[in-house]
């Protein structure tokens, strides 16, 4: 695998100030935390998610929309409920509560996970159509506010060639009708345990995997001002004896 590179979008480290993080968000649209999680937390939290990943067959649903979320493509949500490691390492990561809380606290009294899934790519799996989650409330996208704080942690291969995550840096600044090329796009290559950290607003897609037998192993993660519907019903997905368990934040 290549040395991981990502033309147009900077790399920090996951202990770097908060505060300057978001000044690069604002600026570019999205960055890459590297070392966010350890290597002993990427294997626990591959152990933790295996059985469920091996047990789910790729795709969604072909009447629906299986084409955007990838008939090769391995999605499986709850993830809290799944695994503690996740919790701990990423969700709870203080440097991205951090980023969060002051890119999205400035418009709501308090926000929520809006979903947890994995997005593994699996081999010949064509690129993913180029967007911007936060049209997925797209009333509330035209406010002209931020909405959401997505983050894609690599839990292993994750270079151009196996479908790293294509972006084009500081297209959250772009109108809504603004084309969106694939040529534009950058990819964002990661380092297992490294992550990708990007503002609702910034045009991505995942990649093509290119290969013949690797996988693209992504974990998605996004945090959502509290006043929206997060696209998981974490109510449903982590349940009560989990809950239980779990610190208040």
């Amino acid at each position: 695998m290549s040395v991981p590179s990502t033309v147009g979008l900077e790399r920090r480290a996951a202990t770097t100030d908060p505060d300057e993080l978001v000044e690069i968000l604002r600026r570019d649209g999205g960055l890459v935390l590297e070392g966010l999680v350890d290597a002993a937390g990427v294997a626990q939290i591959n152990a933790d998610l295996d059985p469920w990943v091996q047990s789910r067959q790729p795709g969604f649903n072909g009447e629906f929309d299986d084409v955007f979320y990838g008939r090769n493509t391995t999605r499986i949500q709850g993830i809290p409920s799944k695994s503690r490691t996740f919790v701990d390492a990423i969700l709870l990561h203080p440097t991205l509560l951090g980023v969060a809380d002051r890119v999205l606290l400035a418009h709501c009294g308090d926000y929520w996970m809006s979903q947890a899934e994995t997005i593994f790519i699996g081999p010949q799996e064509p690129a993913q159509e180029l967007h911007r989650d936060d049209l997925n409330w797209s009333y509330a996208a035209e406010m002209g506010i931020d909405l959401q704080v997505s983050v894609l942690t690599a839990l292993g291969d994750y270079d151009a060639e196996v479908g790293a995550t294509r972006v084009i840096p500081q297209s959250h600044l772009w109108d809504h009708d603004r084309p969106m090329l694939p040529e534009e796009t950058q990819p964002a290559e990661l380092g297992p345990g490294d992550a990708l950290v990007y503002l609702g607003s910034l045009v991505h897609g995942g990649g093509h995997n290119t290969t013949e037998d690797r996988v693209r192993k992504g974990l998605y993660t996004a945090y959502l001002l509290g006043w929206l519907t997060p696209e998981e019903a974490p109510a449903l997905s982590v349940t009560p004896e989990v809950v239980a368990t779990l610190p208040q934040r």
